[in-house]
C-alpha cells in the first residue's frame, strides 16, 4: 500500500504584507460597479497538483505558487486567498476520483493545477507502482554536482538502450489531464494548467517535451481553459541551474522561472473577472 500522505496549506498569512482591501480607498466616479464589486470579494486560487506545487522537498512559502502569488499581490488590486493541496508522489491516474473532496467542495475561483513529475519520468528500475512513492522518496535538496549529471546521462542511455516507457503513458496523462480541466470548467472555476517540468535525464525530458507540445491543442478544445508552458520557460535555462540532484525536482531558481512563467497568465484570469458583472442585487455604495 502506497502511504502518500496529502498535504494541505490554507496559509493566506504567508504573505509578508497581506492585500487590505476597504471601499474608502476606491473612486467611484472612476471605476465601474463591476470592478468595485470585485476588487473587494475575495478571489480564492487554489494550488492542485503533485508534490512540486508545494515546492517540495522546499518549504511551501518558496514554491513557484506563492513567488506568483506574492508577486500578483503586489501587482493587482484583488483580494487574493490562497489555498494548497498536493498529492506527493501520486501518480495522475489516480487524482480524478479525489477531484471533488479535495478541490471542487473548496470552491475556488482559479485552480493553479500540475502533474507530471510522477508520470513522465522514465525510471531505470521499476516499482511496484501504485504511486512513483519510490521516485520521490529521500530528495535532497541539494543542487547537483558534475557527478549528478553524469548519472542523468547514464540513466537516459540506460533508458534508450532498454526502451523503458514513462511510469503514466503520455496519452494517458494527456487525456486525464483534459478531463480534470473540463471538469473544472464544468464547475465554474478557471483552470490554469501548467505543462510539465524539465527533467535532467534526456529520456524523460524528451517524454516531457513531447507532452507539453501536445497538451495545448488538448486544451484548445475547452474553452476558458489556460495553458501555461513552464517547460519552455525552464527549458532556456541550463538543467544544472533549474534542478536538485535527481534531476527530477526543481531548485529554488527552478521555482522562480515558473513563477515567472505563471505570473502573466493568472494576471490576465484576474483581469478577465473584472469584465464581469456584479452579483445580482449588488449595490454600489453611495
Amino acid at each position: 500500500m502506497n502511504n502518500v500522505r496529502p498535504v494541505v496549506w490554507t496559509v493566506p498569512d504567508i504573505f509578508d504584507a497581506p492585500l487590505q482591501k476597504n471601499w474608502t480607498n476606491i473612486n467611484y466616479n472612476q471605476r465601474p460597479a463591476a470592478y468595485v464589486c470585485l476588487l473587494n470579494m475575495d478571489c480564492h486560487i487554489r494550488a492542485f497538483g503533485a508534490c512540486m506545487i508545494g515546492g517540495f522537498p522546499h518549504r511551501p512559502e518558496v514554491s513557484f505558487f506563492y513567488h506568483a502569488l506574492r508577486q500578483l499581490q503586489s501587482e493587482t488590486r484583488h483580494h487574493l486567498v490562497p489555498s494548497l493541496f498536493t498529492f506527493g508522489g501520486f501518480p495522475v491516474t489516480r487524482v480524478p476520483k479525489h477531484l471533488k473532496a479535495r478541490c471542487l467542495d473548496a470552491r475556488p475561483d482559479i485552480v493553479v493545477l500540475q502533474f507530471a513529475s510522477s508520470d513522465l519520468v522514465v525510471p531505470v528500475r521499476r516499482y511496484d507502482h501504485g504511486g512513483s512513492q519510490e521516485i520521490h522518496r529521500n530528495v535532497s535538496a541539494q543542487m547537483p554536482s558534475l557527478a549528478d549529471w553524469c548519472r542523468w546521462q547514464m540513466q537516459a542511455l540506460i533508458g534508450d538502450v532498454r526502451r523503458l516507457p514513462p511510469v503514466t503513458p503520455v496519452e494517458v496523462y494527456l487525456q486525464t489531464m483534459e478531463q480534470m480541466t473540463g471538469t473544472l470548467l464544468e464547475s465554474g472555476i478557471t483552470p490554469v494548467v501548467l505543462s510539465p517540468f524539465v527533467f535532467g535525464a534526456w529520456r524523460s525530458d524528451r517524454v516531457a517535451r513531447f507532452a507539453a507540445g501536445r497538451l495545448p491543442a488538448r486544451l484548445a478544445a475547452l474553452p476558458g481553459a489556460v495553458y501555461v508552458d513552464a517547460y519552455a520557460a525552464l527549458d532556456r535555462q541550463p538543467r544544472r541551474q533549474m534542478l536538485l540532484q535527481d534531476g527530477s525536482h526543481l531548485s529554488l531558481a527552478g521555482h522562480r522561472v515558473v513563477a515567472a512563467a505563471l505570473v502573466p497568465h493568472l494576471k490576465n484570469v484576474l483581469l478577465n473577472r473584472e469584465k464581469v458583472s456584479p452579483p445580482h442585487g449588488f449595490v454600489v455604495p453611495s
